[in-house]
């Protein structure tokens, strides 16, 4: 048995001023007419049977979820009480579903990454789980079609031996988000893939994995499994969130633990990290603009204009533009400077003036 855990708590800051603390990136249309994390949930639903797939997220969101996924039980969503990263979301994922069953694996995918096709994608969630039982832990890694500086990198090292649909290898070491010259020569070697942040482990394997790596963790995380099901469930989950300190699962567990094997899917993988992703999933116009909303565009060229129905936005002489506008929000921003939208969060968080911007 295999149970699918979306984490859905990122906040999304590069895509501000669409993406804010109240109603982050996942929930918006960015790459379809479904938001994000609706194309998550239905990126593996009728596949999987609805009783297995969970979503773990922080309280905050919890109303947004139900709003978005009508169809989903109260049962299914794994409520953090704060925010700590994904060590830590993972982590409550694994001890519920531990006390529902120890024998099951867990598949970790996110709410807010472009995959397809849908069908290499279950393929690629079967061949990680067939790994999985073995008691190794399992990530899956893009072969990269471009040198990008954006995602960290696995690098590979034999292929693993067995009746597999999909090409495994084993994990010789997880590198940081490279330079442009040093992401040319990871692709040049030809043994690095793209780190998808996607995970599969038995639950037994997990946690052990913790214990052995983040004891501080896997000591909160008994805890809340021993109050499970009794009055102080809530009050115990409270309490000890807030002793964790907040780290990411792979520098937590992936990049110390030794059994770490990497499943190479055949599909595609966009994380859609910055408003410049959009660029690979919707279509131009012949002068390579982008345009949703009321846009009006003259002499204007490979734009990316995101308007509103209620307002003009209208674009004379302008190149390589990224312009976003959400109610009283309004971002102008060069399309190599995407990934620095992130800084006015820090500048709006910083004044509490724009409280209403955050």
């Amino acid at each position: 048995m295999f149970y699918i855990v979306i984490m859905a708590g990122g906040r999304g800051e590069r895509f501000w001023p669409k993406s804010v603390q109240k109603k982050p990136k996942q929930f918006h249309r960015i790459v379809s007419e479904r938001t994000m994390i609706q194309e998550s949930f239905f990126r593996i639903f009728p596949e999987v049977n609805q009783e297995n797939i969970f979503i773990v997220a922080g309280k905050d969101l919890k109303q947004l979820i139900f709003d978005q996924l009508p169809q989903l039980e109260e049962k299914n969503l794994f409520v953090e009480p704060e925010g700590k990263n994904t060590a830590a979301a993972i982590g409550l994922a694994a001890v519920y579903l531990f006390k529902k069953d120890p024998d099951a694996t867990m598949v970790v995918l996110t709410a807010d990454h472009a995959v397809k096709p849908r069908k290499e994608f279950i393929r690629a969630i079967e061949t990680a789980v067939k790994v999985a039982e073995e008691g190794r832990l399992v990530t899956f890694g893009i072969k990269p079609d471009r040198p990008a500086t954006e995602y960290g990198y696995i690098e590979t090292g034999g292929k693993l031996e067995g009746d597999f649909d999909l090409d495994v290898y084993t994990v010789k070491q997880f590198r940081e988000k490279p330079s442009y010259e040093r992401a040319l020569a990871f692709i040049e070697e030809g043994s690095f893939l793209w780190n998808s942040g996607m995970f599969t482990f038995s639950l037994k394997s997990i946690l052990d994995a913790m214990l052995t790596h983040m004891p501080s963790l896997h000591s909160v995380l008994m805890k809340i499994y021993n109050s499970i099901g009794t009055e102080e469930e809530d009050a115990v989950k409270q309490r000890e969130f807030k002793r964790l300190e907040s780290i990411s699962i792979d520098y937590g567990v992936m990049e110390r633990a030794d059994n770490i094997c990497c499943v190479r899917p055949n599909f595609l993988w966009d994380d859609v990290g910055s408003w410049g992703a959009i660029s690979r999933h919707w279509p131009t116009d012949r002068d390579g603009n982008i345009l949703k909303g009321n846009v009006i565009t003259v002499d204007a060229k490979n734009n990316i204009v995101i308007g509103e129905d209620e307002s003009i936005i209208s674009m004379v002489g302008i190149s390589d533009a990224i312009v976003v506008k959400e109610g009283d929000k309004l971002l102008i921003c060069h399309r190599e400077q995407d990934q620095k939208v992130k800084e006015i969060i820090k500048a709006l968080w910083g004044n509490e003036k724009y409280v209403k911007f955050r």
